[in-house]
């Protein structure tokens, strides 16, 4: 495994408060960051909504401190209590950084921060995550929201205590322009990263039929509906293909699809619903190739990268942080979000020719190893740290 990333100490030990919606994203996600972050600095508290989970983050080396986010609420009134406890929290534990991670936790620890900055020595590190859902709407509250958060985003980023880290460049430009690759206090993480040693590379196996996987939340922005439509598209035309659907409904998430809708696909002949999945290689390994259709809001998905390290050939859609790690024709092919027909079309091509499916699958994983590991991710995590608290 991967050992983490090391750096000198500062001199004396540093506080982090890393505020995350839920202990089970920090876990799937963040637990090489937290490592490094530890490693460096000394103290890390974990502010994060608690769901029995506390032993795992203990064991990383944090301190974990129970709070509600209510990640499913968006009423003014409990978002404003939620402003006061980080408040209170920040008051009480005088950290030297506050880490926010994901849309959420940025507005609401933003808030929280701007109304104590006053008065100490606290810096901010907004880690966005991708947009979300909010991020994929044009109209209603929800894209409300979302356009009154990345204008406070871009606030932030005027002062001269703050940084931002995202998962790729349309984010960045999001929020801070065309200009950021010139600014110090902008980073680009390779997504969550992968262990390469834990997820190794297999070879692609010989299945009759061949099988496309996805592994994800259950959630409609995923755009499993189209990779459905799609596979149905491609049974109606006579051309074999078993889908693999790995992955649960998200019940906090508005999108969340329901479960008779999964049981519903999983009656369909060629269509496997899978569940959770606690094991992504050996989901990835009996697969011919990985499907990502996105239909966007994400920074740069985990699943992709769990794909690229078995070497699998990736189809994804045209949308952030997709397109930011596939490169059309190398490795793996890109098509419009929302386009079943498009995303037949691309599943026909690599059930047709293994050889090309198997050459984009060993480029995915040579894209992986060059900058989107856990390690990369942990250094450019610690060296963002390290700028901002210029040590």
């Amino acid at each position: 495994m991967q050992q983490p990333h090391t750096v000198q100490s500062p001199g004396s030990p540093l506080k982090v408060m890393l505020c995350v919606t839920e202990d089970w994203f920090v876990l799937s996600h963040f637990q090489p960051i937290i490592r490094a972050l530890v490693a460096a600095f000394g103290d890390v508290v974990v502010v994060t909504t608690v769901s029995g989970r506390q032993t795992e983050l203990e064991a990383l080396g944090a301190r974990v401190m129970p709070f509600d986010f209510q990640r499913a609420s968006f009423d003014p009134v409990r978002q404003a209590g939620i402003v006061r406890g980080l408040t209170h929290l920040i008051r009480q534990e005088q950290p030297d950084v506050v880490h926010a991670i994901a849309l959420k936790p940025i507005a609401l620890t933003g808030l929280a921060w701007l109304a104590k900055s006053g008065a100490g020595k606290t810096k901010l590190m907004m880690h966005l995550t991708g947009v979300g859902f909010a991020g994929t709407t044009s109209t209603g509250r929800n894209f409300s929201l979302y356009g009154m958060t990345l204008r406070l985003i871009t606030r932030l980023m005027r002062r001269n205590d703050t940084a931002l880290l995202v998962e790729n460049p349309d984010d960045a430009d999001r929020v801070v322009g065309k200009d950021w690759p010139n600014r110090s206090d902008v980073t680009i993480l390779g997504g969550a990263g992968v262990d390469p040693d834990v997820i190794p590379e297999t070879p692609v196996p010989t299945l009759h039929p061949p099988v496309a996987g996805y592994l994800g939340r259950m959630v409609w922005t995923k755009g499993v509906d189209v990779l459905v439509e799609a596979h149905t598209m491609l049974a109606a035309r006579g051309i074999p293909l078993a889908l693999k659907l790995g992955g649960t409904p998200d019940v906090a998430n508005p999108r969340s699809i329901a479960q008779d809708q999964l049981e519903l696909w999983g009656r369909t002949p060629g269509i496997i619903c899978h569940g959770r999945v606690d094991n992504p290689a050996a989901f990835w390994q009996q697969t011919s190739f990985a499907v990502v259709p996105s239909r966007g809001g994400e920074g740069l998905p985990r699943a992709l990268l769990e794909a690229a390290a078995t070497g699998r050939a990736l189809i994804v859609t045209d949308v952030p942080g997709c397109r930011y790690f596939v490169r059309d024709g190398v490795e793996g092919l890109i098509v419009p979000p929302n386009d079943a027909t498009a995303l037949a079309v691309a599943m026909a091509r690599l059930i047709a020719d293994p050889k090309l499916t198997a050459r984009m699958g060993a480029a995915a994983r040579v894209r992986l190893l060059d900058g989107f590991t856990e390690r990369h991710v942990a250094e450019a995590a610690v060296s963002a740290y390290q700028r901002l608290l210029n040590i």
